[in-house]
């Protein structure tokens, strides 16, 4: 007697590629599906500053911010050329 087993019988195929094509979506996403704009504390985090730090700097215009609703909030490629803006360059040192 011989028993015949498909994979489609234990996995849902049409279901997993669905979940594996998603997770790629999210992953070229940079992790935030549909996440674009940020509130105060959310553009915080992501910069990795507290909340008073970063309010600091949107106060004083060293941040983009979009007034939306009488609420500032941030775009997260104005975030991301920020953060870039923001790097030390490295001196090279030339071998003499």
């Amino acid at each position: 007697m011989q028993i015949s087993t498909n994979t489609s019988d234990f996995i849902n195929l049409t279901a997993f590629a669905r979940a594996v094509a998603d997770q790629l979506k999210e992953s070229l996403n940079g992790g935030t599906p549909g996440k674009r704009v940020f509130n105060l504390d959310e553009a915080a985090t992501y910069c990795g500053l507290t909340r008073d730090s970063f309010k600091k700097k949107v106060v004083r215009d060293r941040v983009r911010k979009v007034r939306l609703d009488k609420c500032w909030r941030f775009d997260k490629a104005d975030l991301d050329a920020w953060i870039e803006s923001h790097k030390e360059q490295i001196a090279q040192e030339t071998a003499a």
